[in-house]
């Protein structure tokens, strides 16, 4: 990333790539002679040098240092910290927020997938301070714990957050956030951070609500009816969970208007996917471009030497393609807009009917459109959709459009079966506390 820094924007950025490891420093100032780019030891050194030689002033400085990441990030205020480090970024949150400028924006890379995807639930419980389960939206669920344990870090410098993007892609999951100076900013953003009601059954959820004073019966958050139909404790809290929104849609068109610029078609299909999910819409019409022929030493128009071929696995490749909508829905829409879009989303294979075909995906989406709900496709996963539909309606209008295996009629009679069965389960209960 500092090399694409230093490549686009020249010398009227100054760029620091740090490592701890020798070899990456080496590493790294191969890559930057690659490149045709000057590097120096320190900046503050090499403004006080004697005249460089013919040809290196309009060169693209880069300052390269071997230290610990904590100790430059203490030692020095920046604009712009992206943390990559190898697994956990959590030893490097209190120092990132301690200098950063107001304003400023941090960026988080955790490759620590084990712990975030909930197969290693005690080293998670370990590092974030999270209690987590493996669940069907199990990727947003690592992105907002990540966040929280962002917001907890920048709170304690009297700092807060505002969150540009959260993104969970194959291996590593980014978050990047501004920072906003303040204790007021630091208290609104604590606010944002509280725990998740989970129902083991059926997988509805729910953000708690806020508030310190003891519930009696806390299932009766939950939309769904499992406590009252099964018998023990059907429901588990999670957190604490970053509860607010994921994206800044204006951020988002911003970075896709520069990726259009500089011509980063591998990048474009994503930010249109993070736009849309972000509006909580499938109507917007974007043009996919082909991918580009690019060799694998070139990114982004930087030349990469690396010593493993698979250090290539950040390019995106995967696109996505929108869904074309009415004008009167347009409308609908229209007025939602400026909301924050759901959180979560359900997987529509996870929550398939037994004996029915499920109907295609953008049929699906509109018919939860034309129900009045906000509907969108997710990142996250390719069969999720993002939706402030509750699980039960959710599967409602997922039966009424889905056909049966053995026939190519409409599954209306199924439907009106499963209606039929909770009516009569609703009333047995009622007899019941009668």
């Amino acid at each position: 990333m500092g090399l694409q820094w230093a490549k686009h924007l020249g010398n009227s950025v100054k760029v620091t790539i740090n490592d701890y490891n020798e070899n990456s420093v080496t590493m790294i100032r191969e890559n930057c002679h690659l490149n045709k780019m000057k590097v120096v030891m320190n900046f503050e050194e090499d403004d006080c040098d004697e005249a460089m030689e013919e040809g290196e002033e309009n060169l693209p400085t880069i300052e390269v240092t071997k230290m610990d990441a904590n100790v430059i990030m203490h030692l020095r205020a920046f604009d712009f910290i992206h943390l990559d480090p190898f697994g956990s970024s959590v030893n490097y949150l209190d120092a990132a927020f301690r200098n950063i400028r107001n304003l400023g924006i941090v960026s988080v890379t955790s490759t620590d997938t084990s712990s975030l995807y909930s197969k290693a639930q005690h080293v998670a419980q370990r590092h974030y301070g999270c209690n987590i389960i493996r669940t069907e939206y199990y990727k947003e669920l690592a992105a907002r714990m990540v966040l929280a344990a962002v917001a907890r870090a920048a709170a304690r410098c009297n700092k807060g957050i505002e969150v540009l993007f959260a993104v969970a892609l194959e291996h590593f999951v980014l978050v990047q956030v501004r920072v906003l100076r303040g204790p007021s900013s630091a208290d609104d953003t604590v606010k944002k951070i509280r725990y998740l009601i989970h129902c083991q059954w059926c997988e509805e959820r729910i953000f708690k609500r806020e508030g310190n004073m003891i519930e009696d019966n806390p299932y009766w958050q939950l939309p769904c009816d499992c406590h009252n139909q099964m018998t023990g404790k059907t429901a588990v809290e999670l957190g604490p969970l970053w509860s607010g929104s994921l994206f800044n849609t204006g951020f988002l068109r911003r970075m896709l208007f520069e990726a259009v610029q500089y011509g980063l078609e591998d990048i474009q299909a994503l930010l249109k996917t993070l736009i849309c999910e972000a509006e909580c819409t499938t109507l917007k019409q974007f043009t996919i471009h082909a991918p580009s022929s690019q060799s694998k030493q070139e990114e982004c128009g930087v030349f990469i030497k690396t010593s493993d071929p698979a250090a290539d696995y950040y390019i995106v490749h995967e696109k996505r393609k929108s869904v074309d909508l009415n004008q009167n829905g347009a409308k609908r829409q229209k007025l939602e807009s400026n909301a924050e879009h759901p959180a979560f989303y359900y997987n529509i294979h996870r929550h398939s009917i037994k004996g029915m075909n499920m109907p295609k995906l953008n049929k699906f989406l509109q018919s939860l459109f034309e129900a009045g709900y906000r509907v969108s496709r997710t990142h996250f996963d390719p069969m999720g959709i993002r939706t402030n539909a509750p699980l039960m309606q959710f599967k409602s209008i997922l039966v009424k459009y889905s056909l049966p295996t053995y026939t190519g009629g409409q599954a209306d009679g199924s439907l009106q079966a499963i209606e039929d069965v909770q009516a009569g389960t609703e009333g047995d209960f009622a007899e019941e506390s009668i």
